[in-house]
């Protein structure tokens, strides 16, 4: 998942009910990326946000991996944009799924989206959920 539904979930946007779901649901397994974590950990840390850093560090705790950040990420992040026409963040999100075998990719962007153009994940937004 990249980290707008993360951050969705802590906000309480209108979308938190749908990211709650999806984190919440104990039959998924969760895969994450340095670069959901440099989305999302620093800021707290910064502000001092005790809370906002636990539930974000519950989830991570709870993922089966984290892809680094690395120069064979970054090569299959390239491609991946060059195919599907994504910017570099969602790329490098994409990629790192990909290479932890994810089958599906929960987002916050809106259907539409050139990231909907993956064919190698199943790409769910939180706007049709």
């Amino acid at each position: 998942m990249d980290s707008g539904v993360l951050l969705a979930g802590w906000r309480r946007t209108p979308l938190a009910a749908a990211a709650m779901a999806i984190m919440e649901d104990d039959t998924r397994e969760f895969c994450t990326a340095q670069m959901v974590k440099l989305e999302t950990l620093p800021k707290a840390r910064f502000e001092k946000n005790r809370r906002e850093l636990e539930f974000y560090e519950t989830h991570f705790s709870n993922t089966v991996g984290c892809e680094p950040l690395s120069e064979d990420l970054g090569i299959e992040a390239d491609e991946v944009a060059a195919r599907y026409g994504l910017a570099g963040p969602d790329a490098l999100q994409i990629a790192a799924a990909i290479r932890q075998g994810a089958v599906e990719f929960y987002t916050s962007e809106k259907p539409g989206k050139p990231m909907f153009r993956v064919r190698e994940l199943k790409i769910v937004s939180l706007h049709s959920l």
